[in-house]
């Protein structure tokens, strides 16, 4: 799945979001390392995810890399919007960009550009992609 996903993916590179010591930081990497990835069973009939879930001694190693906090882990949870929508924005504005939810495919383009690149922004346990896109593809 991760080739498939690497091999579709509109992204020239990523965001990758963590919560360490209670705070959400963020570190900026030129692909997802497939160490940091697991298929689960995904819910309503979806088949399989292709899921982001770092390790503790992942999240160690890339506090090592100077990583950008964005605050205390609860500004995750605050207003409308779910955990992973909530980072996007965050991330988003620290760029000094607006953010709007959107539901464009990650195969068309990453979650905001920066410096005429596409990138996608994740938070841990985000879902990448599931069977049904591999299915999609296939047809």
């Amino acid at each position: 799945m991760i080739n498939e996903y690497k091999a579709h993916s509109a992204a020239d590179y990523y965001i990758v979001g963590y919560i360490y010591a209670h705070n959400v930081y963020f570190t900026v990497t030129p692909e997802i390392n497939a160490d940091w990835l697991k298929v689960e069973k995904a819910s309503r009939n979806q088949g399989e995810n292709l899921r982001l879930r770092m390790s503790s001694a992942t999240k160690k190693a890339l506090m090592e890399t100077n990583p950008v906090c964005l605050g205390d882990e609860a500004s995750l949870t605050s207003g409308k919007y779910n955990k992973g929508e909530n980072f996007e924005k965050m991330v988003t504005e620290y760029f000094g960009q607006v953010w709007e939810k959107d539901t464009i495919p990650f195969w068309e383009a990453g979650d905001i550009t920066l410096d005429g690149k596409e990138v996608q922004i994740k938070l841990d346990s985000a879902t990448l992609m599931n069977t049904k896109h591999l299915e999609k593809w296939a047809a």
